[in-house]
């Protein structure tokens, strides 16, 4: 495999081609820069940080759905976790994947059929509880093996959230499998199980995430921005 070295070069790389290679951890932070989609602080004070979801302030942030949004890239990226999926759980049958909104939900989509899994869903944000999800459309089958996937986790505060939403909106108690397929985890200090289930990931990245009243960056005047609204700012290309 070529490594590539623009945009360009990324976009023009065909999933099929990679059905039989192990793409390494740094080359997918590579795809990651080249999509403009990684941004780390500088260490300088002065510099912006960011606000993340959570209210929480971090040097360092992931847009999935800057590189997700190409289908190329996100077939190949759904096909890597697939095959570290399946070399940790083996032939073990897994009936649903379930996605979180927004950018997790094609990318679950994708998972789900590099697995070949039937059957896909997602839930759905409150929309009167931003914190929150909704799981009201459809009904798990009390026999039915439930692979959860993000593309992104961080605090795990939506990643609980799915699991509570699935669990309290279906008539029938849920057979989670007892791992979770994440593209990109970068929780504050690295951990490998949430409750009584375990983090696959093709990345691991640990960036710091702190309430404002304990970040030395807001303490030093460094600004912070919502990142996804705010990419430009926070990179510093405007």
């Amino acid at each position: 495999m070529k490594r590539p070295e623009t945009l360009e070069g990324l976009l023009a790389f065909d999933p099929e081609e990679f059905h039989d290679i192990v793409v390494p951890e740094e080359e997918i932070l590579h795809w990651f820069e080249l999509c403009d989609a990684a941004w780390y602080h500088s260490g300088n004070p002065k510099d912006p940080h960011a606000e993340l979801t959570s209210g929480y302030c971090s040097n360092g942030f992931f847009d999935c759905l800057r590189i997700l949004k190409y289908t190329n890239l996100s077939d190949i990226l759904a096909n890597q976790l697939a095959r570290q999926i399946r070399k940790v759980i083996g032939d073990k049958r897994i009936d649903w994947v379930i996605g979180s909104p927004m950018a997790g939900i094609t990318f679950a989509h994708d998972v789900a059929r590099a697995l070949g899994v039937p059957i896909n869903m997602f839930v759905e944000k409150d929309p009167n509880n931003s914190g929150e999800m909704l799981w009201n459309r459809t009904v798990i089958p009390e026999d039915a093996n439930v692979l959860q996937v993000e593309e992104l986790t961080t605090t795990a505060k939506t990643l609980n959230a799915v699991q509570r939403a699935v669990d309290q909106g279906n008539p029938y108690p849920v057979n989670w499998v007892s791992y979770i397929g994440i593209l990109v985890h970068r929780p504050p200090s690295l951990v490998d199980y949430y409750g009584n289930r375990e983090a696959i990931s093709l990345v691991e990245k640990e960036i710091w995430a702190v309430p404002k009243n304990k970040c030395s960056l807001c303490k030093a005047k460094s600004k912070r921005y919502k990142p996804k609204t705010n990419w430009e700012k926070l990179t510093k290309k405007v």
